[in-house]
């Protein structure tokens, strides 16, 4: 099997509750949300800090709806289905890559991420310049080295895909909510309302030293 293998630092996500009727917007059809409990949907948030990969080391932000992911002929079950909105790179060259390999949607501007981990905590600040995005921290919880197996979902004019990912690193999870998230006035929130999106993570995810392998993409 042939993989495409980027190496990072540190990665971050926390899953937060946003409106189903605020979540469906962001999704093409005939894609559906994953509902924590009715009317509830989920926004994930999540960062990384890439220090290898075939464009070299950059960072990325993604904002997704987590979506019923489907299983795979082995009958493996992924953790969790993501389809990503829209994300924002450090660099230029990673930005078109993910356009033209993966066709993500992309904020057509560079931007800065920081990661300050502090007393079993990770904080995450996203700008653009001057200009911020999004914060959000996460904590942690009982490490383990793992190998997960997620989804990502993509659309753009040329069709409908899907690709699965393995997130190999040391990791922990909890549900314990002690995280935190600041959504700011930036043309990458757009379509989400603040007021109406838990400000708190129900779930806080956390990996370093770790790879992201993308499988072959698939078109569905």
């Amino acid at each position: 099997m042939s993989l495409t293998k980027y190496e990072f630092s540190q990665t971050a996500s926390a899953f937060f509750e946003i409106p189903t009727e605020m979540a469906m917007p962001l999704l093409p059809k005939p894609l559906q949300t994953l509902e924590s409990h009715h009317g509830s949907s989920i926004f994930a948030v999540t960062a990384f800090d890439f220090t290898e990969s075939m464009i070299g080391a950059y960072q990325e932000v993604v904002m997704s709806i987590i979506v019923p992911p489907l299983v795979r002929p082995s009958g493996e079950f992924p953790k969790s289905a993501f389809y990503p909105f829209v994300l924002a790179t450090s660099t230029a060259e990673s930005r078109v890559h993910a356009l033209e390999r993966w066709h993500l949607p992309h904020h057509t501007m560079d931007i800065a991420i920081d990661f300050s981990e502090k007393n079993g905590s990770l904080a995450v600040t996203v700008r653009e310049g001057d200009a911020p995005i999004v914060d959000f921290t996460v904590t942690e919880h009982q490490w383990e080295d793992v190998n997960h197996l997620y989804q990502c979902n993509m659309k753009d004019d040329s069709g409908r895909y899907k690709v699965d990912i393995h997130m190999q690193g040391n990791f922990c999870e909890h549900e314990e909510e002690r995280g935190s998230l600041t959504l700011h006035d930036h043309p990458m929130c757009a379509g989400l309302d603040p007021a109406e999106i838990t400000d708190y993570p129900f779930r806080e995810l956390w990996m370093k030293r770790g790879r992201q392998l993308f499988e072959k993409l698939e078109t569905l």
